[in-house]
């Protein structure tokens, strides 16, 4: 079967950069270059380039000592004193690297991770004046025009001045784009000062400036109402929202916390809670649309800033799981206990970061764990009957998604892909009837989805049914994906089984052109060879194809064509050797 498209699981933590971060894509023009190329004395140009190829392919820990060994051969180098530097902060050792922050300061006044990490040292010791003089003497960029004000504010509510705070802020409104994060940092500093009215008129802005504020944002809020004694507003807020990849228990946990004056996890309780929150928003915009060098040194200043924050956590391993460190961010979200509202996004990326190491039986044991732990949630049970598919399980896939759509009542009916996913399985399971229901459901939803009208009329011609309007479903497919080699296989292959052998060849030669490595599309472009006398062109792309390692049913059917060959239009047959 040749099908395209698969349901996503969990989405990423990106979409929490949507806050009001958009505009972010451009503030890098102005940004320091975080690792700049550093002139290296030849006796120490090897050590360097292996604490170079340490960083690059993500050994953070291993870069972090390198560079700090190259830099105690050549300490008044200021390129590598800024690589040792900003190599401890993306290990995680920021608090070992203000000594390197201090000197290159010393050198360079404006360095701007040097300035920040000391503003951010002088901010946790509530040192304000010293914070706001080295943020003051930060160098100018695009970013700093949005980092400087939103610390600012944060320096002016730990000395209890929130007019000047919101001043800050009103800076950032200001630029255009960011009143988004605006309002959450003035509602933040609005609930920490106990101010009713500028809490309600700064949450309900940022609430309402998106059409599906993200949970992160409806958490936040709901936490300072309820701290607020206004626990009412706090539900509503969170009953407006989905909240399915979420610890519910934990949450439920800390509004109550909140509501009776104890500390409550992931309330912004204090200054340093409130400049990670900063941190961590830009480092989420960054991660989006810059990509993860500089965005994982600022969710690491997050980290400083607020050991114990989960978000922040989640986009560090988010960022080396980008990069391929899957190992290295399973450590980061098994340090996110059960008591935490995000244990469950955790653990699904941790699912995740398995399958992206072909450990497909480590990723279902972390579902199988976490179905047990939320028997009621119907999101744990999609990615894991998505992972049974993905292992072609096909019988557990089903009963995975028949107990998903139970647990999501009418939230599962409204969703086209788990109708596709589980019609897939049900497919591959001999249960055609179901599955064609599920495929018709599907496009009942969502009528121009090409990789539905793929499966479902590629399905019919294999058997044979509806060989006309199965026509018509791939070639709609093939109009919204003209280079999905297999939707254009699929055109091919109706075009074939119909009878029209000529017209079906240049799409089955561009399938492969599009999908070279795919052994059924190879398989299907000698067979319509063969039925226009193409004899030996067909015997190449079978044994293409067989040599492509296809399923053994497959395998069979290539050796014995090309030992017998196939009938001809005539009924005679021909040499498969050609």
């Amino acid at each position: 079967m040749t099908v395209s498209g698969s349901r996503k699981g969990t989405a990423t933590l990106a979409v929490l950069a949507a806050l009001s971060l958009s505009a972010c894509a451009g503030m890098g023009s102005g940004t320091p270059d975080a690792f700049p190329d550093v002139p290296i004395r030849n006796t120490v140009s090897g050590d360097y380039l292996n604490a170079l190829h340490a960083y690059r392919t993500s050994d953070l820990s291993a870069a972090a000592q390198n560079f700090a060994a190259v830099l105690e051969a050549d300490p008044g180098n200021p390129g590598l004193m800024q690589r040792a530097f900003l190599s401890k902060v993306v290990d995680g050792k920021t608090a070992e690297s203000l000594d390197l922050a201090e000197a290159l300061v010393k050198r360079q006044g404006g360095n701007a991770f040097g300035r920040l990490a000391l503003a951010l040292t002088a901010l946790k010791q509530n040192d304000y004046d010293g914070a706001r003089r080295h943020l003051d003497a930060l160098a100018e960029s695009r970013l700093t025009q949005i980092m400087r004000p939103l610390l600012l504010a944060w320096v002016e509510a730990g000395t209890g001045n929130g007019q000047a705070a919101y001043a800050d802020l009103d800076q950032i409104r200001k630029q255009g784009g960011f009143g988004l994060l605006a309002e959450l940092h003035t509602g933040y500093i609005a609930a920490l000062n106990g101010d009713f009215e500028t809490v309600d008129a700064a949450f309900k802005a940022a609430l309402k400036g998106m059409d599906r504020p993200p949970a992160r944002l409806r958490i936040g809020a709901a936490l300072h109402y309820a701290k607020l004694g206004r626990i009412d507003i706090a539900q509503e807020i969170l009953a407006a929202g989905d909240l399915s990849d979420q610890n519910t228990t934990a949450l439920s946990a800390s509004l109550l916390a909140a509501e009776t004056g104890q500390e409550a996890k992931g309330l912004v309780s204090n200054v340093s809670d409130g400049a990670a929150e900063a941190l961590f928003d830009i480092a989420s915009a960054l991660q989006r649309d810059r990509g993860s060098e500089i965005a994982l040194i600022y969710a690491r200043l997050a980290l400083y800033m607020r050991p114990d924050f989960p978000l922040a956590r989640l986009l560090v391993g988010e960022i080396l799981d980008d990069r391929g460190r899957h190992s290295d961010a399973l450590k980061i979200y098994a340090t996110i206990g059960e008591d935490s509202i995000y244990h469950m996004m955790a653990r699904l990326r941790s699912a995740s970061a398995y399958d992206a190491e072909s450990d497909r039986d480590s990723a279902l044991s972390v579902l199988q764990e976490l179905a047990k732990t939320y028997p009621d949630n119907g999101t744990v049970l999609v990615r894991l009957a998505d992972t049974l598919r993905a292992g072609e399980n096909w019988e557990a896939a089903i009963k995975a998604y028949d107990e998903a759509f139970d647990k999501l009542g009418g939230a599962a009916t409204e969703d086209w892909t788990l109708y596709y996913t589980r019609g897939i399985a049900l497919e591959r399971a001999k249960k055609w009837e179901r599955a064609e229901s599920d495929f018709l459901a599907a496009l009942d939803l969502a009528p121009e989805q090409p990789y539905v009208m793929n499966y479902l009329g590629y399905s019919w011609v294999e058997q044979g049914l509806n060989l006309k309007e199965a026509q018509t479903l791939i070639e709609r497919a093939v109009q919204q994906r003209p280079d999905d080699g297999y939707i254009v296989d699929s055109l091919g292959w109706v075009l074939y089984r119909t009878g029209q052998h000529k017209e079906a060849v240049p799409h089955l030669e561009r399938a492969v052109q599009l999908r070279p490595g795919d052994a059924v599309i190879n398989d299907h472009l000698g067979d319509a060879y063969w039925k226009v006398g193409r004899q030996r062109e067909a015997v190449y792309q079978w044994r293409r194809s067989l040599e492509m390692g296809p399923d053994p049913a497959l395998a069979a059917e290539l050796e014995r064509k090309l030992r017998d060959g196939m009938v001809l239009e005539t009924g005679e047959h021909s040499s498969g050797n050609g």
